[in-house]
C-alpha cells in the first residue's frame, strides 16, 4: 500500500507543479474562487491525509451539504450559492491539506480562468498527470477495499 501511497503523493506533486505558475498569479485575482462550498473534499480524502500523519482541522460535513444542496435543486427549493463562504480547510496561507495529499476532485478540477491562461503544452502535460492521477486514485481505492472471500 506504500508505494501506491508513494506514486498518489508524487503525482500530485506534479501536478502541483503544472498548476503553481498559473494559481500564482490568477487565485488572488480570481472572481469565482473554487475554494468555496459547498466544497469537494470527501471522507476518504481526509481520512487519507490523516493516516498519513498530516493533521487537519475539523470541519463541517461538505458531502452532506453538497448532497442536500442537490436534494434542495431536485425539489425545487434551492437557495442562491453562498460564494462567500470559503471552505473549512481554507485557512489564509491557503490549503491545509498537504500539497502531495490534496482532496482527489480538487486536483481534478482545473477552472475556467487556468484553462484559458495554460499554454497547449502545458494543457497536454497537465491532461496526462490527471489520467495518471485518476489511475492511481483507483488503484489506492482497490487497495483497501474489501476483498470478498
Amino acid at each position: 500500500m506504500a508505494n501506491i501511497i508513494e506514486k498518489y503523493k508524487a503525482t500530485q506533486r506534479r501536478i502541483r507543479g503544472c498548476f503553481d505558475k498559473y494559481t500564482a498569479e490568477l487565485c488572488p485575482i480570481c472572481p469565482k474562487p473554487c475554494c468555496r462550498k459547498p466544497t469537494r473534499v470527501a471522507e476518504f480524502d481526509v481520512l487519507l491525509a490523516e493516516s498519513c500523519g498530516c493533521s487537519l482541522p475539523s470541519a463541517n460535513d461538505g458531502i452532506t451539504e453538497l448532497v442536500q444542496k442537490g436534494l434542495d435543486e431536485l425539489m425545487g427549493c434551492s437557495a442562491p450559492d453562498d460564494d462567500s463562504v470559503p471552505c473549512d480547510y481554507l485557512a489564509e496561507c491557503g490549503c491545509q491539506f498537504p500539497r502531495d495529499m490534496r482532496p482527489f476532485e480538487c486536483v481534478r478540477y482545473i477552472c475556467p480562468f487556468m484553462k484559458q491562461s495554460m499554454t497547449p503544452g502545458d494543457m497536454r502535460e497537465l491532461r496526462a498527470l490527471m489520467h495518471r492521477f485518476g489511475v492511481v486514485h483507483r488503484e489506492l481505492l482497490a487497495a483497501i477495499k474489501p476483498r470478498r472471500r
